[in-house]
């Protein structure tokens, strides 16, 4: 397998991870509320960043927990992993899966 394979198969497992996890305030799953905003892979260490769904986001710890357990379950032994809220973008509608905009009726 090549370092492109892996990464795209490292990627996936981070993202079904992160499907794994719900917001607690929300009841969904992190993905679907469109709150992964960008997954880095750099060697050993895989960088996620979250989007809040509101500037006062109360569970934002819990959260930040819950994607970093899950996040370090899926990754190889050794891996670094760093899981943090990126503060400075803002989360919108827009980023609710189809379904989920659907439901909302948004």
């Amino acid at each position: 397998m090549n370092k492109q394979d892996e990464a795209g198969g490292l990627h996936a497992a981070v993202m079904a991870a992160l499907a794994s996890v719900d917001d607690p305030e929300m009841g969904e799953n992190l993905v679907d509320l469109g709150v992964v905003g960008r997954v880095e892979l750099d060697g050993g260490c895989v960088r996620v960043h979250l989007i809040p769904t509101s500037a006062t986001c109360p569970m934002a710890d819990v959260m930040l927990e819950d994607a970093l357990a899950a996040v370090q379950r899926a990754c190889p032994p050794g891996t670094e992993v760093d899981v943090r809220m990126d503060w400075d973008t803002e989360w919108s509608p827009e980023r609710l899966s189809p379904a989920l905009r659907e439901r909302f009726g948004w």
